[in-house]
């Protein structure tokens, strides 16, 4: 696979996982500054890792969540909570997953990251229950 079969795998991954219009948004708001990095990410991350038949996507965005979490990376956190239903994953999978991250990441880590989900769970219309 060349580096432009590699990118267009890349977008097609990257819009399902994360969402079309999210995808676009990058896309609409490439420039000369970072044009580059947005090929690369959508090249490796997306075309490569992400593409990888491995493991499946559902597994890949709670793998993407825990460490999120644990690094505190809340922007990216917020993002993959947001696509991780895209994948498959339920709250209950997000319930456990923070239980058993605050064991390894911390407690804080991972209480920060229960309120982020709820907040997101509000903004897609999700009940918490």
């Amino acid at each position: 696979m060349n580096d432009e079969e590699r990118y267009q795998q890349g977008i097609q991954v990257r819009s399902e996982v994360l969402g079309e219009k999210h995808v676009q948004r990058s896309l609409d708001n490439l420039n000369d500054f970072n044009a580059d990095f947005q090929n690369f990410i959508s090249r490796f991350a997306w075309g490569e890792v992400w593409s990888r038949p491995g493991m499946p996507r559902h597994t890949r965005s709670l793998v993407t969540i825990a460490i999120l979490l644990s690094l505190g990376r809340t922007d990216e956190l917020r993002l993959h909570l947001r696509a991780c239903f895209n994948n498959g994953v339920t709250k209950d999978d997000l319930k456990e997953l923070f239980i058993h991250s605050s064991l390894y990441a911390g407690l804080p880590a991972a209480n920060a990251a229960m309120h982020m989900a709820e907040e997101v769970f509000k903004e897609l219309g999700l009940d918490a229950e």
